[in-house]
């Protein structure tokens, strides 16, 4: 892991992901900033903060979303398509392809109700009991953290028994289906993503192996 310059946070409402890098920012004496523009970030502070803040900082090609990656293709147990055209069937899933948050995905039941430019990521609708956020560091699951199912239980996280590249950087959703299969959900950028859990140093770690991740 290369020396830590310092952290350039986003001066915006602050979660517990904020929270988390400064914790570990005080008891590890590493400088952070709080930044309204982007010109506030002081050279080769790590960004922290939402997706359009952090994509201020990154390459066009790295801010394209890689929801289904080759090697978890395996565990879709659906049909999952790339499309620039909107989808006219019921019941179809859809996001964009081309860049994160340019709408929220959700279904949709046929129509051009909500039309959206495209490209598009569309799947076959299902339904997941429970949903898992593993957080992987060069290849490395840190940990799986539940995030959505069944809030009185809220259930460990299954192992996963997969092959990750030994330098990927990211977070994979898994959930277990209504038929029984542990299944991806999607995968996401290792920023601007949600923390799940309760030890601040993984997650520290996480960004910063993530920052590294994004510059190679």
């Amino acid at each position: 892991m290369k020396e830590i310059k310092g952290f350039a946070i986003e001066n915006k409402n602050h979660g517990q992901e904020e929270i988390a890098i400064i914790n570990r920012c005080v008891l590890e004496n590493i400088p952070y900033k709080f930044c309204n523009k982007p010109s506030d970030r002081p050279n080769d502070f790590i960004p922290l903060g939402t997706v359009k803040w952090v994509e201020n900082f990154i390459s066009k090609e790295k801010s394209i979303p890689d929801y289904y990656p080759d090697f978890l293709k395996k565990y879709l147990f659906r049909n999952v398509w790339k499309t620039d055209k909107w989808p006219m069937e019921k019941g179809i899933f859809i996001k964009p392809a081309d860049k994160h948050k340019r709408f929220n995905g959700f279904v949709t039941f046929g129509g051009y109700r909500k039309k959206k430019k495209g490209p598009f990521w569309c799947s076959d609708k299902v339904n997941f009991v429970n949903e898992w956020r593993y957080y992987v560091s060069n290849g490395k699951i840190l940990i799986g953290e539940w995030y959505s199912g069944d809030e009185v239980n809220t259930p460990d996280a299954p192992k996963l028994n997969i092959e990750i590249p030994n330098d990927y950087c990211g977070a994979l959703d898994f959930g277990i289906l209504t038929t029984g299969e542990l299944a991806l959900v999607e995968a996401n950028s290792p920023y601007a993503c949600g923390w799940y859990g309760k030890n601040h140093k993984l997650y520290f770690e996480w960004i910063v192996a993530g920052w590294e991740y994004l510059n190679k």
